[in-house]
Order: C-alpha cells, then sequence, then structure tokens
C-alpha cells in the first residue's frame, strides 16, 4: 500500500510517532515524518496561482497543494495446532509521510496576506492530516481482520491473509480517492478550496 512518489527539493522533518495503543492497535505501529516545499513567489496571489498548478506527483499526476505517502507493511508468522492455523506475532508498520508547502517571502508580505496565508496552509495540513488519519484507522481495522483469521492449514492461512490485506488495500484506496473527491481542487485568496492525498 503505497501513494505516489514526491517531487523532489522536500526536505523531511520527523514527527512524533504514534504511540501503540491496547489490541488491535498494539499490533499498529506508526513512523510518521512531514516534508516541505518552498514557494518562491513573492505575493500571495502568485503563491495561489503556483498551488494550483502544482502537481506533488510529479508530471501526469492530480493537482496537489500537499501529498501523503504511506505504505503499511505486515510482519507475522503462521501458528498451527491441531490442523487449524492462526496469525501470530503481527505487527504493522504504517509509514506516512506529509508534504506540505512554505512560503518563506510570507513573512514580509502585509498582514492580510499573512492570515490569508495561515488559513491556507492550515487547510491543506488539515486534509493531509485527514489523509494520515485514513492509513492509521486502515491499519488498525486491517490488524483486528488478520487477528481473527482462523483456517485448516497454514497454507488457506497465508491465501486468506494475503486476500485481507488486497481488500483492505481497496477499500483504503477508495476511502483515500473520496476525501479528494469531496475537497475542491483550486484555492482562492483567503480560504482553502482544495488538495490532493
Amino acid at each position: 500500500m503505497f501513494a505516489a512518489a514526491l517531487g523532489a527539493g522536500a526536505a523531511a522533518t520527523p514527527i512524533a510517532l504514534v504511540a501503540q495503543a491496547a489490541s488491535p492497535h498494539e499490533a499498529v505501529r506508526v513512523e510518521a515524518s512531514e516534508a516541505y516545499y518552498a514557494l518562491p513567489d513573492s505575493t500571495l496571489s502568485g503563491v495561489i496561482e503556483r498551488l494550483n498548478r502544482t502537481r506533488l506527483q510529479g508530471a501526469g499526476g492530480q493537482m496537489s497543494q500537499g501529498l501523503t505517502e504511506y505504505h503499511i507493511q505486515p510482519s507475522w508468522r503462521p501458528a498451527g495446532a491441531g490442523g487449524r492455523c492462526r496469525v501470530s506475532d503481527l505487527t504493522l508498520t504504517v509509514q506516512v509521510r506529509i508534504t506540505l508547502p512554505s512560503w518563506p517571502g510570507g513573512t514580509l508580505r502585509p498582514a492580510d496576506e499573512q492570515a490569508s496565508w495561515r488559513t491556507i496552509e492550515d487547510a491543506i495540513r488539515t486534509h493531509e492530516y485527514r489523509h494520515r488519519d485514513l492509513t492509521v484507522h486502515a491499519a488498525q481495522s486491517l490488524a483486528h481482520n488478520l487477528g481473527q483469521l482462523r483456517t485448516r492449514g497454514c497454507r488457506a492461512l497465508e491465501q486468506a491473509f494475503a486476500g485481507e490485506v488486497a481488500l483492505a488495500d481497496e477499500r483504503l484506496e477508495e476511502a483515500h480517492a473520496q476525501l479528494d473527491r469531496d475537497t475542491p481542487s483550486r484555492l482562492s485568496v483567503g480560504r482553502k478550496e482544495g488538495g490532493s492525498r
């Protein structure tokens, strides 16, 4: 499970590791970081114009002012007894990297432009954090479902495990796509109207 790759020029900044909680959440380990790309424009209207043309996923990618990359990596082993098999020692490592815009020149602009920028920046960040939260929730649901698997024989368990992971991947992709569909893709002065995964 992985979102499209980042564009060049983003510097990574680690953010807090999400603590583990009670089962099934204890099987989920989250590693999160933020990266930033600088907007060189001198005016807010220039920033908005650039953001409305930004494609962080690269040429041909969808329009995006922010980007959330994610990867969910399962680790487990089968435990068999009496002809039955179950998932044992399950860990789902969730890696999330959020890329956000920064406007270094904004500190030199009038107060109203700075306030509008903070509104836009906050809306982009909120949208990307919703993608992060969707991913973590999906991993927790997947951990629960995988922990419930019981089959006759461990070969059947491996197939059932792969099927659960594939189904979770499809559901997560659709949830991310729905969030993007529900968020218009263009910005205007003073308010955020769009974003991308």
